[in-house]
């Protein structure tokens, strides 16, 4: 590592200490731990890379998606939805111009219920001050149409139930669920949200920035069946390719807790530190006298003397392990 890099490397760390990322205890290192610690730094910076690209991959599909988001999902695993489920390309191409999302509907009309409740919502108007009117009265009718959508929804979510998915997020229609290996999240609802007619606070289109793109995604999903629809989306793991749990997996086969790890790792980002003059002479300064300061600089010294000896090996693994 070259001067420059590795000044600011140092200046990294001790700002990662100064803002409590890590609270160094003056633990003695020897040889034996250096060997046990080198497979877990590995762990926890291959760990790191993963969910970087992670996160990197999950960005891209939000801001930069294009084409079929089904045949999209379909390359990454099974898609198997109850049989009624009908794919709209139109608006799930669209609409996916804010992240990928696969739209189905089912061939009914909104009931009057849900159509009388939006039309309720839309056209208050009133002042933060103001008592909201009383919801109207459902005639009986409405009443009807109602019982028979959530019937209907509820032999949904059944038949999703016994192709393994599970509810995330429950109430009268138990709208969230996730596949079981957690690649696919499924969002059930009542009436075509994506219909020009919702609420614009509550619109799922208003997520796309362009103009443009937004009007075109409103016009095609306008044009759908205004009942009960059910969106396909990535679950928790699609954007996942390598393990995220890496380090975990190999303190567990090692037998070794998360705190006595990090105990280990603190002892020796402190004395990567401590190689430096100027930090460690400060903290001699600061010891003045103390007589367990003093011995806690002469265990930092020691650590700091190893260190030296395997810098060119642990150098990389700690800079992984760093903050960018």
């Amino acid at each position: 590592m070259d001067m420059h890099r590795g000044s600011l490397k140092i200046a990294a760390l001790i700002f990662f200490f100064a803002m409590g990322g890590i609270h160094a205890e003056e633990r003695l290192l020897n040889e034996v731990d250096i060997q046990k610690l080198l497979p877990f730094l590995q762990a926890e910076a291959a760990q790191i890379d993963a969910v970087q690209a992670y996160l990197q991959r999950k960005e891209a599909a939000r801001s930069s998606f294009s084409g079929d988001p089904l045949e999209f999902f379909r390359r990454r695993a099974k898609v198997d939805l109850p049989e009624r489920a009908n794919y709209q390309p139109r608006c799930s191409v669209r609409a996916s111009a804010g992240g990928p999302v696969a739209i189905f509907t089912f061939g009914r009309n909104i009931d009057c219920y849900e159509r009388t409740l939006l039309d309720f919502w839309r056209n208050i108007k009133r002042s933060p001050e103001e008592k909201l009117p009383p919801k109207p009265t459902m005639s009986r009718n409405c009443q009807s149409e109602h019982e028979q959508t959530m019937k209907f929804l509820k032999d949904v979510r059944e038949a999703l139930d016994k192709k393994g998915f599970v509810v995330l997020v429950g109430g009268e229609v138990d709208r969230e669920f996730a596949s079981a290996d957690g690649i696919f999240k499924i969002a059930l609802y009542p009436f075509n949200i994506y219909d020009r007619a919702n609420l614009l606070d509550n619109h799922p289109l208003m997520v796309i920035e362009s103009e443009q793109a937004r009007e075109a995604a409103l016009a095609a999903c306008s044009d759908m069946p205004s009942g009960p629809i059910l969106v396909l989306y990535p679950g928790d793991r699609f954007f996942e390719k390598e393990p995220l749990n890496t380090l975990n997996v190999a303190l567990q086969k090692a037998g070794l807790t998360e705190k006595e790890y990090k105990a280990m790792k603190e002892a020796l980002f402190l004395a990567r530190m401590d190689t430096q003059p100027d930090w460690f002479q400060a903290a001699e300064a600061a010891a003045g006298n103390d007589p367990a300061a003093l011995r806690d600089l002469a265990t930092r010294r020691a650590n700091a003397n190893l260190y030296r000896k395997r810098a060119a090996q642990l150098d990389p693994l700690l800079d992984a392990l760093i903050p960018n």
